[in-house]
């Protein structure tokens, strides 16, 4: 079989080709078939290329011995591109070829329909209604030439038609003006008011605004508990220093009290000494210092007899009544440390 593919000698404008298929025979009318593009592996359908198989209708089909030959339209012509491969099927049997490069596409048609066939004829438009003028009436150019123009009377002005029944009457005056004037009134009223009344005398300054002055920053103030606060009074003595750390018990740690226990006793401060030797001696406790601060040693009575003699040898008055005590307990103490202290500070 041979299939031969034009253009439709019918269409010059384009749009329109002329399938030839030898040895093909009609089966139906009117003839549909099927465009398969065989670099795109779809099928042609009516809004483009898809995959699904879809029967396209030709426009016209005619059996010419053992050739068929067929009209396809823009709806097919359109949408195929030139040298694209593609394949024919019509009633199960199908042709591949290439589509020629010397058909032109046509116009897109506003509507494609089941037109074409073996029988098929074109659908006949309604004719347009053409008016002609009355017959009574002779058009300007059919004039004959012995008429002039003075002797041409002018057509008679068409009879106006009756007003209805209800149309307004025009004679009647109109309210507008009425309310345009009244509304002009409180216009200038609403104006003259706003000048006389609600404007400012441009010559009176307006008051001044009283500007509130800004707060004054709080001043910080030092902590009389931080450290170098409590130091600071090491020049006092060590008793009115002794009463700070205890009223500060709550936020002075022991490090820091350790430290200025120790100056005070490096200065050779009796009430100092004394403090470091009621701290080694489990006979004496100071409730503050020890147990809110947390500054406490572990019970050690031969140091405490030795910080309690050097407080007495420095003016201590509260030293010498807890060296008599620390002295009982290193009575019945036989370590080398014990007898050393009750032999330098018992006697």
């Amino acid at each position: 079989m041979v299939i031969e593919i034009k253009p439709d000698p019918a269409h010059p404008r384009g749009g329109f080709a002329e399938v030839n298929i030898q040895g093909a025979v009609a089966a139906t009318d009117p003839v549909t078939l099927s465009v398969y593009n065989s670099y795109q592996q779809k099928w042609l359908g009516p809004a483009g290329w898809q995959p699904n198989k879809a029967a396209l209708p030709a426009r016209a089909a005619r059996q010419d011995g053992d050739t068929l030959k067929l009209i396809v339209g823009p709806d097919i012509v359109n949408q195929i591109e030139e040298d694209t491969p593609i394949r024919i099927e019509i009633d199960g049997s199908s042709w591949d070829t290439y589509w020629p490069d010397d058909i032109n596409a046509g116009p897109d048609e506003a509507v494609v329909g089941d037109i074409g066939g073996t029988g098929a004829a074109p659908e006949a438009k309604a004719p347009t209604a053409v008016v002609a003028p009355p017959a009574d009436v002779p058009a300007q150019n059919e004039l004959s030439e012995t008429d002039s123009a003075e002797d041409a009377a002018p057509p008679e002005a068409p009879a106006q038609p009756d007003a209805p029944l209800d149309a307004p009457d025009s004679a009647k005056p109109s309210k507008l003006p009425l309310v345009l004037g009244a509304v002009a009134v409180l216009l200038i009223a609403a104006i003259a008011g706003y000048f006389l009344v609600l404007k400012p005398d441009p010559t009176t300054e307006p008051a001044p605004i009283a500007q509130t002055p800004p707060a004054p920053e709080p001043v910080a103030t030092a902590d009389p508990c931080e450290i170098s606060a409590l130091a600071s009074l090491q020049g006092d003595g060590f008793p009115a220093l002794a009463g700070k750390m205890r009223e500060c018990a709550g936020s002075l740690s022991g490090d820091d009290a350790l430290r200025l226990v120790e100056q005070a006793a490096a200065a050779n401060d009796p009430a100092a000494l004394a403090l470091f030797g009621a701290l080694y001696d489990n006979g004496v406790t100071d409730a503050a210092i020890e147990d809110q601060i947390g500054l406490t040693f572990t019970d050690d009575p031969a140091r405490a007899a030795d910080y309690y003699a050097r407080a007495i040898a420095a003016g201590s008055q509260d030293a010498p009544p807890r060296l008599q005590a620390v002295c009982r307990r290193l009575l019945l103490k036989t370590d080398t440390l014990s007898q050393s202290a009750r032999e330098d500070h018992c006697q």
